[in-house]
């Protein structure tokens, strides 16, 4: 099972270019919002890398499945590779910020705290577990246009959430503000494990069931 997180980590030198160059053009549109740069950056890149693996294992998918690995390990080593990923584009995201710091490239109001880090933490976490079952079940073809439809829909639903709901939203805030530091991240962790847990068992599901 870890030769596989290997295998997809060793197959992204293109795509670890590519998001060095884009996450320094992005830096500069975020530049006055740190936490939304951060909780941006973090699931895209982690998406990025995601994407990129499944692009070669569907190349690769008869001579995968014809070795003697159990399809339990195969989706693990997926769900793994998500832990690893995010802590890479971590790094690149605090690395490039101390370069743009210290480069003078931008201006940026204060440094990364532990906040941004778990918001991007858990929107890459969220991504993933959205993704898996779909291409556990569909491939890598089909999903890419099923995760563009849901990114799209999630981008116009928020939108119309914002519209309705209005001055709403805030008193929503102010509830969840008021919580307990400790209640809440009891209640956050527990919904990540919730459905990190769900999404595996489905996406196993479906592989362990599937014709190849």
């Amino acid at each position: 099972m870890w030769n596989l997180v290997l295998k997809d980590i060793l197959i992204q030198k293109r795509t670890f270019i590519i998001i060095i160059i884009a996450s320094m053009l992005l830096v500069t549109g975020f530049k006055n919002n740190i936490s939304a740069f951060y909780s941006f950056l973090v699931p895209f890149t982690t998406y990025a890398f995601l994407t990129n693996s499944f692009y070669q294992d569907e190349r690769a998918e008869k001579i995968l499945n014809s070795l003697p690995i159990n399809r339990i390990n195969i989706v693990a080593a997926k769900y793994l590779a998500v832990f690893i990923f995010a802590l890479i584009s971590i790094a690149i995201s605090f690395l490039l910020f101390i370069f743009a710091k210290y480069t003078g490239m931008v201006q940026l109001p204060r440094i990364i705290n532990v906040e941004d880090i778990t918001g991007g933490l858990i929107g890459a976490l969220f991504l993933s577990c959205a993704l898996f079952p779909l291409y556990f079940k569909y491939g890598y073809l089909k999903t890419r246009y099923v995760m563009l439809i849901l990114f799209l829909g999630i981008f116009f639903i928020f939108i119309a959430l914002a519209k309705i709901f209005g001055e709403r939203a805030q008193h929503i805030f102010i509830y969840l503000d008021s919580i307990p530091d400790t209640t809440m991240k009891f209640a956050i962790t527990a919904v990540c494990l919730i459905i990190f847990s769900l999404s595996f068992a489905l996406s196993y599901k479906v592989y362990k069931n599937k014709d190849l």
